[in-house]
């Protein structure tokens, strides 16, 4: 992935999106996502010590870690609040500001000063457009910066369709189910600079902390 783009003048950014839960050696579903990115080269061991973790010692149906884990190699990451699957965005879903407001001071005390990101997206869901004015609110509280992206599961939005009947061969139905796993809308495509900025006219800085991101990121392995 490195190599693919050495000398092409975009920057490779390596990271994950974490399942996190309460406790990882305790055996339950309830977790939430958490996207890592690795900032530096101690970041990227971080990482891939957190990965290994996930999978030989919280795996249960899925690898995952929990704060604790997370506190003791969080050095070299940034860390985003992550979709709507995020805790932040389902405590505020769940009308908990204030749970909201706790969880997020707790993941900023384990970065670095401005590396922790309060993330918004907008794919049409309506639980998107009820959350992001919180999410805004709540980061300028914190004085944290709001980082806006886009949740890419195939490249076109003419994909969504085949993206769909990919879905339904995954998870052994058919299209014309209605009881099945779909994606709410398709807008999950790789968007462009004038797309993300139509969307999020009303917060145009959010774009531009996704460059402020990508600065700060700077290594090879």
């Amino acid at each position: 992935f490195l190599e693919t783009f050495q000398g092409s003048g975009i920057k490779p950014i390596i990271g994950s999106e974490f399942y996190v839960a309460t406790n990882m050696h305790e055996n339950t579903k309830e977790y939430f996502h958490l996207v890592l990115l690795a900032k530096n080269i101690e970041g990227y061991h971080n990482l891939m010590k957190l990965s290994s973790f996930g999978y030989t010692e919280g795996f249960y149906y899925k690898p995952r870690i929990d704060l604790e884990l997370l506190k003791k190699y969080s050095s070299g990451l940034i860390c985003l609040s992550a979709c709507l699957a995020g805790k932040i965005p389902q405590l505020l879903l769940g009308n908990d500001y204030e749970g909201a407001v706790e969880y997020a001071k707790t993941l900023m005390s384990m970065f670095d000063d401005g590396d922790f990101y309060i993330e918004i997206q907008d794919h049409g869901i309506l639980d998107q457009k009820r959350v992001n004015p919180l999410l805004v609110k709540m980061a300028r509280e914190l004085g944290v910066k709001v980082v806006a992206t886009n949740d890419a599961h195939y490249l076109n939005k003419e994909d969504a369709e085949m993206h769909d009947v990919l879905l339904c061969v995954q998870t052994g139905h058919k299209v014309d189910d209605v009881d099945r796993m779909r994606f709410e809308t398709d807008e999950f495509y790789l968007k462009t600079y004038d797309e993300m900025l139509e969307t999020f006219s009303w917060i145009p800085e959010a774009l531009d902390n996704t460059c402020e991101v990508a600065d700060k990121i700077n290594f090879t392995v």
